[in-house]
């Protein structure tokens, strides 16, 4: 089978297991704690078992507790606030933009095999639409507005990325409960082009250019937004440090880890 059938096929798990969207390695972010976010509150759990909470306003309160500040303390609270404020809906749309992309992948990968409108052309579209509608549930209420809990997370992650796994998961018992169809459908495509291994590599190889051709430029826009969600972060993580060393209380605060956060400066 040709190398540009395989790759195309391998474009999904590329993109979502965060091949597409690298950055620098000094991106690898998880959430040590626990983090909630619904209608513009933030509330952390912090090592030390006290809560803070921070909301729309930027008023910052620790058990419930409201918290005086200098102008430099706010000024931390603020930019802690407001780049968390920015990285969720952020995640969220790479998330979303990065299934869409998969969903092209492979549905023209298998649709050129088998053609549109098979049984697995359906199972896919059908797998598709059940990650999407678990995005929306996770992630939203029923009037849109961004619900996150990260008690609910799986894995420590800035984000929780069982979806992957469980989409990867899916997507290989799809291809192995229709490996039959598969095969079936190759050699009947052979037949078509006389026989000739050459022609229909040839033909999968054009088809495989022009998809990758076509699927570049959102890919280049998934990197461009996941290299934008690292400097937001970047910027969390730094006001993170200093609320912990300047704000009575905070010594527990410690809920993104990035690695690379020295790098920056405010």
């Amino acid at each position: 089978m040709s190398n540009k059938l395989l790759l195309s096929v391998a474009v999904t798990g590329a993109l979502l297991s965060g091949q597409v969207l690298a950055h620098d390695n000094s991106c690898d972010i998880e959430l040590d704690g626990q983090l909630q976010y619904y209608q513009g509150d933030l509330t952390v759990n912090m090592d030390n078992g006290s809560i803070l909470n921070i909301n729309s306003n930027r008023d910052l309160t620790v058990n419930g507790e409201t918290i005086a500040l200098t102008k430099d303390q706010q000024s931390y609270v603020n930019d802690y606030y407001n780049s968390i404020d920015t990285a969720i809906p952020m995640t969220l749309t790479i998330a979303s933009e990065g299934l869409e992309v998969a969903s092209v992948a492979v549905t023209e990968v298998f649709g050129e095999l088998l053609g549109s409108g098979s049984d697995l052309d359906n199972d896919f579209q059908a797998l598709f639409y059940s990650l999407d509608q678990k995005l929306a549930r996770s992630f939203y209420d029923d009037a849109g507005n961004i619900r996150v809990d990260s008690s609910k997370f799986d894995e420590p992650g800035w984000f929780d990325e069982s979806w992957e796994a469980e989409f990867e998961e899916q997507i290989e018992s799809l291809i192995s409960e229709s490996m039959g169809r598969i095969l079936i459908a190759l050699g009947t495509q052979m037949l078509w082009e006389g026989g000739d291994m050459s022609e229909f590599e040839q033909k999968m190889e054009r088809f495989g250019d022009d998809l990758e051709y076509r699927l570049e430029a959102k890919a280049a826009s998934l990197e461009e937004k996941g290299n934008a969600l690292c400097d937001v972060l970047k910027k969390a993580d730094y006001a993170e440090s200093k609320m912990q060393a300047s704000i009575p209380g905070l010594d527990g605060l410690n809920l993104i880890e990035l690695e690379g956060h020295s790098e920056l400066r405010m």
